[in-house]
């Protein structure tokens, strides 16, 4: 079995670049995570009316554009902490993924936050991979990042 690394282990850790596959499911993971959350934060909306004004209370409409906000901004957010504290969202965990710069280091603040708007608001550069010898997509490329698989690969000794 293998496990995400989690520091200096036993064995090897493989970083070979991860292909559209993966990470497609990665991503597919990542916009779940982005559901849950926008109809949870919805959710809490409605229950904070209703505890507010039981008696006139009514489904509220939240136009589409404060919902396609919120879900982008959101997106925005959590991939930037995800790539800046572990380098791997939870769609990046799931999968055995991790993001780094080319030169093998986790990203930065700013770095990371223009990387996920460019993910966010441009998810088409992911398909870049499939032409990529070197499987980057157009935010890779762009910004000078690599999506590695890293995951803990135990060695018989």
């Amino acid at each position: 079995m293998s496990h995400p690394t989690t520091g200096h282990h036993h064995g090897q850790t493989e970083q070979r670049p991860a292909g559209i596959v993966t990470r497609g499911a990665s991503a597919g993971i990542d916009l779940a995570v982005v559901i849950v959350v926008s109809s949870m934060a919805y959710l809490g909306f409605v229950l904070a009316k209703l505890i507010w004004s039981p008696t006139n209370f009514a489904w509220p409409t939240v136009p589409f554009w404060v919902t396609l906000s919120f879900g982008f901004g959101f997106a925005v957010v959590y991939l930037t902490v995800a790539w800046v504290t572990t380098g791997r969202s939870y769609g990046g965990y799931v999968m055995g993924l991790r993001l780094l710069t080319n030169g093998g280091r986790r990203v930065r603040w700013a770095h990371a936050f223009v990387r996920a708007g460019f993910c966010v608001f441009f998810p088409v550069g992911l398909a870049w991979v499939i032409f990529s010898p070197r499987r980057r997509s157009l935010q890779d490329v762009a910004l000078r990042t690599k999506v590695v698989y890293d995951w803990h690969v135990v060695t018989d000794a």
